[in-house]
């Protein structure tokens, strides 16, 4: 068994998770009352598999924290929060408590160990725009992401396109041949929205492909409906799966606003886009002319 980890050093794993945008939740232990394995401070990292770094004491508590771990990060919607257990004198369960309940009495002594409170914080990549085609759509499209703090990387075959100068506001600019690596060494995970603009159909429909095997929250194809159903037939023949069936898809790409030019239908993107990541509501948001008359009142 390895010894375990220095707060440092499980800092310095934590970092390294974030860097490779790698899920985890930092579990800390935040109180205790009467016998507990740990004092309050003590740290562990759960990992989606249920892997760990660090500690927060062993045995039932640990496993049952390692649990309520991992389906938090298997829930979309699941948020950091503190929990409370309570111990066996025994030492062999950890149930949980509500947070606001008054401490359990057990007259015989034989239930009621000691009570331990964690906060279990859940980190997740941000948010992170994978654009794939440094054409003036993409250039457009990525300006407009910086501008609202979306996180992009640009992906292109053209070396004279994936120049850094002309993506300012891009987190990372890659010249990639995307006929041998479709993605362009890159992994779109569960908080990811995939962009395809490439030069031509074969490319668009490479990149595709793969981005629908990924975990990516969203992937869109811009193209004519024309163009865009030749390129679903042709995966639907060649893998046997339809795309249409995959609710992460959105081809054509972007909302309709009547867009025409390469700014316009940028804008039409990302709208698209910041109305799944902010689970928005497509409506206007101008009052109605009663309410307007009420206000002016």
């Amino acid at each position: 068994m390895s010894p375990p980890l220095t707060e440092a050093e499980l800092f310095q794993e934590a970092a390294r998770r974030s860097t490779a945008r790698e899920p985890f939740v930092f579990c800390t232990v935040t109180g205790t009352a009467r016998s507990a394995p740990r004092d309050a401070g003590a740290k562990m990292l759960v990992a989606p598999d249920g892997a760990i770094s660090g500690t927060v004491g062993g045995g039932p508590l640990e496993a049952v924290v390692i649990q309520q771990a991992v389906l938090l990060l298997r829930s979309p919607d699941g948020n950091s929060s503190q929990r409370r257990f309570m111990l066996t004198t025994a030492g062999d369960a950890a149930e949980p408590l509500p947070l606001d309940a008054p401490a359990p009495v057990d007259e015989l002594g034989m239930k009621c160990g000691g009570e331990v409170t964690l906060f279990l914080d859940v980190v997740r990549p941000a948010p992170r725009l994978v654009l794939y085609g440094a054409g003036h759509v993409g250039e457009r499209v990525a300006s407009i992401a910086g501008e609202v703090g979306l996180s992009t990387v640009v992906v292109d075959d053209r070396k004279e396109f994936a120049q850094r100068d002309r993506f300012p506001k891009a987190a990372d600019v890659r010249w990639v041949d995307l006929t041998q690596d479709p993605l362009g060494g890159l992994k779109p995970g569960a908080s990811d929205f995939v962009v395809i603009l490439t030069r031509c159909h074969a490319l668009d429909e490479g990149v595709l492909e793969a981005a629908l095997a990924t975990e990516a929250r969203y992937v869109g194809l811009i193209g004519s409906k024309r163009k865009v159903a030749v390129i679903l037939r042709s995966i639907a023949r060649r893998t046997g799966r339809d795309p249409r069936a995959d609710e992460r898809l959105h081809a054509p790409i972007g909302l309709k606003l009547g867009d025409k030019t390469p700014g316009e239908i940028a804008i039409s993107i990302l709208a698209e886009i910041l109305l799944l990541k902010s689970h928005g509501e497509l409506a206007h948001s101008r009052l109605a002319a009663k309410d307007a008359q009420l206000r002016r009142a």
